[in-house]
């Protein structure tokens, strides 16, 4: 499949303000695939507390969903969606983690204002060292515990001091992320974002993936299986589940994501 790139006004959209919206990434048929493998995978998870993730009053996190069905691994690489994290990343392109949330009706917020990438010795506001992308499988409404972000603050300073707030909600300037489901939306780790109130009576669900570059260490627990490994046979799902040498792996030149791997 032809690898589809973005847009100028995706672009232009993404640099001034960190995050990028994708209506309609997956296709009703595809939402609804996605949506069933996703509630066996939690069935799974919820049959064995020894399963990795967390369990908690404001969220369950079914830890690497790409270990639990193919469908999930090909999400990876998602035609409308991977070839913007790999141009906004570059040729170096990998996945450092894969989850699936769920955030309980009536719950607080799981996660308060913070950014994901803060390490000593980068100049953040000009740099991307990840980018996390993000599948609606429920509809999101206002109030219906969605991401909100501030745009335009991955271009903070490093010494930035954000506005102290005891509810997440009430973050001056927030723009919240509540969209129906089957769309996408993708940030940069360094804008700040905070997982709002669900104050519905209806559980938000999403699939999130997680890239970085290809010579950053996957985060614990999330290292491909060997199982999931021999799944890998295009170049491109070789190189996101982190076959290759640390600095000498990349995608340039690749110009179809199911080219052989």
């Amino acid at each position: 499949m032809p690898v589809r790139k973005m847009t100028d006004e995706q672009r232009l959209f993404f640099e001034a303000n960190g995050y990028l919206v994708i209506p309609n990434a997956l296709s009703p048929e595809e939402l609804e695939t996605v949506r069933e493998v996703a509630d066996r995978a939690e069935a799974v998870w919820r049959a064995d507390p020894t399963r990795p993730g967390l369990r908690k009053p404001n969220q369950d996190q079914i830890q690497a969903p790409i270990e639990y069905d193919q469908v999930l691994l090909d999400l990876l690489a998602h035609p409308k969606v991977f070839p913007i994290a790999w141009e906004l990343l570059g040729d170096d392109i990998s996945m450092i983690d894969n989850d699936y949330f769920i955030t309980p009706p009536h719950s607080k917020s799981h996660a308060l204002w913070h950014h994901d990438s803060g390490q000593v010795g980068i100049y953040h506001p000009r740099s991307t060292l990840m980018v996390k992308a993000f599948y609606l499988l429920s509809d999101v409404p206002e109030g219906g515990g969605g991401t909100a972000v501030i745009p335009g603050s991955h271009r903070f300073q490093n010494d930035f001091v954000l506005p102290q707030v005891e509810n997440p909600d009430e973050m001056p300037g927030l723009v919240g992320l509540a969209y129906p489901a089957g769309t996408a939306y993708l940030f940069t780790g360094r804008i700040y974002h905070a997982a709002l109130n669900n104050l519905t009576d209806f559980p938000r669900r999403a699939l999130i993936y997680n890239y970085g570059h290809h010579w950053m260490k996957v985060w614990d627990g999330y290292a491909p299986s060997e199982q999931t490994l021999s799944k890998a046979k295009t170049r491109v799902m070789r190189q996101l589940l982190g076959a290759g040498d640390a600095y000498g792996t990349s995608l340039a030149g690749c110009t179809d994501l199911e080219e052989p791997g």
